[in-house]
């Protein structure tokens, strides 16, 4: 998957892009590391009854510019679509919780 300018989370109506006011060590100080790279993700796991494990993963390119959102399972190695779970309320309460302090902190803006 490629990085975007804006992104979305399968699923939700909220759409994302990378903050101009973000710079790396923002990055760091909300949970984000960095990949080999050069590139910044950060990953939450998400405490959920779904049979693989859930994990949020927000990657942001070493430019600052693009961004990619998704929900994997607990190996990463499928997306899945959190809305079409099974008693999701309160993972999509976590996710919007996350979302929410991102734009607080100036990771992220909202579309």
């Amino acid at each position: 998957m490629a990085f975007k300018q804006v992104a979305e989370l399968k699923g939700f109506n909220r759409k994302f892009s990378v903050s101009p006011e973000a710079r790396p060590y923002t990055l760091r100080d909300n949970g984000f590391v960095d990949t080999k790279v050069g590139n910044y993700i950060y990953k939450r796991p998400l405490d959920s009854e779904h049979k693989q494990g859930l994990v949020l993963k927000v990657t942001v390119d070493k430019d600052l510019k693009g961004i990619k959102i998704s929900t994997v399972n607990e190996k990463g190695l499928s997306t899945v679509d959190i809305s079409k779970l099974d008693n999701n309320a309160m993972v999509v309460e976590k996710v919007n919780f996350i979302f929410d302090g991102f734009i607080d902190r100036d990771v992220l803006i909202e579309q």
